[in-house]
């Protein structure tokens, strides 16, 4: 499947800036450290909130305030299986098919679910106690999919 989301991108509420810089390894080199910054980059956190949000059965929100652009949509055709996952949420949410028709508004669907997920995300990592990031979020896991 070819990237629709291409054109699009990945808005995520300026409130949740300072929480995402803090998991998502910015730099290379000594200060990333996948331990304590379990995301690579900021498409990877906001696909792990839409993933929780659909677990938890959340439905999706919108920003409650001003958002900045995290990535480009292109950076979804990094990993092929990502536009398919979306394009299949979008549907699934709209319950009509036609909606691959229209990106932009599968785009909105997915930001929604992950402004629903991220603060599901900020209080599983608020809860960590002891546990690095990395460690903490692959016991959630675990724990969702079992």
């Amino acid at each position: 499947m070819d990237n629709p989301f291409a054109g699009q991108d990945i808005n995520i509420d300026e409130s949740f800036r300072e929480r995402i810089e803090a998991v998502v390894q910015l730099r290379e080199g000594k200060s990333a450290s996948a331990v304590h910054q379990p995301f690579r980059r900021n498409v990877d956190i906001w696909f792990f909130a839409i993933m929780l949000a659909v677990q938890k059965g959340l439905k999706p929100t919108g920003p409650s305030g001003k958002t900045y652009k995290a990535a480009e949509g292109v950076v979804l055709g990094s990993d092929s299986w990502r536009p398919t996952a979306l394009t299949l949420l979008a549907i699934s949410e709209k319950d009509d098919v036609n909606i691959i028709d229209s990106p932009p508004e599968m785009m909105r669907i997915a930001n929604g679910y992950a402004h629903a997920g991220f603060p599901e995300l900020f209080s599983m990592l608020d809860s960590r106690g002891e546990d690095t990031a990395l460690d903490y979020l692959c016991d959630e896991v675990e724990s969702l999919v079992t």
